[in-house]
């Protein structure tokens, strides 16, 4: 089996860091080698966070190289943008639509660029992903939905997610779930 790797990215609150352990809870079940590597921006401050997850029969470095991202699994708009630069022909990208406006663009009259726009590649899943957590209950479940949404494309049983989250978290059981089967509806039915 070739190795998975997985970049998981967004905004400190969003749920990046949860998101990656139940991946990497949900490999390691399965037996697999598994290796997991974290940047905490000012993460306190709505700052940038992302997370490299790798799992595979034997896995050398929790960093991948550029080109061999697998999965970009973007929780904010603009982070999607950010990691632009490590897609190639194979990744998926999906990105939540939520919109986290930086202190950078807060000053000047230029707009918040969006993923569709600024990213041209056959396997970009956009989808609202905050505004479906909200509808679900919870702001505080879109990270399950993301994982959803990433979920149609491993080989993991939705039993497996259930055994990982609740591992992780101890609140919002069911909540998350829903969140969860949610987005892999939403990938199921999206038209590229």
């Amino acid at each position: 089996m070739k190795n998975i790797n997985i970049l998981v990215a967004g905004v400190g609150g969003q749920g990046i860091v949860a998101a990656s352990d139940i991946i990497a809870d949900m490999a390691l079940a399965k037996g697999f080698d598994v290796k997991k590597s974290e940047i905490h921006g000012m993460s306190q401050r709505g700052g940038v966070v992302s997370s490299f997850v790798r799992f595979g029969e034997k896995v050398h470095s929790p960093i991948p190289f550029k080109d061999d991202i697998d999965f970009i699994l973007a929780f904010e708009e603009m982070e999607s943008i950010r990691w632009a630069g490590h897609i190639n022909d194979s990744t998926v990208v999906i990105v939540n639509s939520h919109r986290i406006k930086p202190a950078t663009l807060a000053g000047i009259k230029e707009g918040y660029p969006g993923a569709k726009d600024s990213i041209d590649h056959k396997k970009l899943y956009v989808i609202d992903g905050s505004g479906e957590a909200k509808k679900l209950g919870s702001e505080k479940v879109v990270n399950s939905l993301m994982l959803g949404a990433l979920g149609v494309f491993l080989d993991f049983k939705d039993e497996e997610f259930y055994a990982a989250l609740s591992r992780r978290v101890k609140k919002f059981i069911d909540e998350n779930r829903a969140a969860y089967i949610k987005g892999k509806e939403m990938v199921d039915n999206y038209v590229l």
